[in-house]
């Protein structure tokens, strides 16, 4: 029998500064960055929850509201909300220290 386990546990928070190879000709953070970050703090929640090897396999939906500019600070978090037999829904918070919500949703 498997231990249970809780969300909380696999809460997992990471901070990236923008850096010019980041960025685009306007000196704003390419969305792929982003997209990586997200990618790597949900898939370290996730292994967090499930002992193994995990990967993506769908995103809700990602908007881009605001600029992050070279020398910002991004910071992620992730906690898996949801588990079943073979997957899990995590969710996923980004900001700068300026105070701007990049991103607020779930991954699977």
């Amino acid at each position: 029998m498997t231990e249970k386990k809780f969300a909380r546990e696999s809460l997992t928070t990471m901070t990236e500064m923008v850096f010019p190879n980041h960025t685009n000709g306007l000196n704003n953070l390419m969305g792929g960055w982003l997209m990586y970050w997200m990618d790597i703090v949900s898939a370290i929640a996730a292994q967090r929850h499930a002992n193994s090897i995990v990967v993506t396999a769908s995103v809700d939906n990602i908007s881009f509201s605001e600029p992050i500019k070279v020398g910002d600070v991004v910071t992620l978090r992730a906690q898996v909300t949801r588990a079943f037999n073979s997957s899990m829904e995590v969710y996923i918070e980004a900001w700068t220290d300026a105070g701007f919500q990049l991103f607020d949703g779930s991954v699977y």
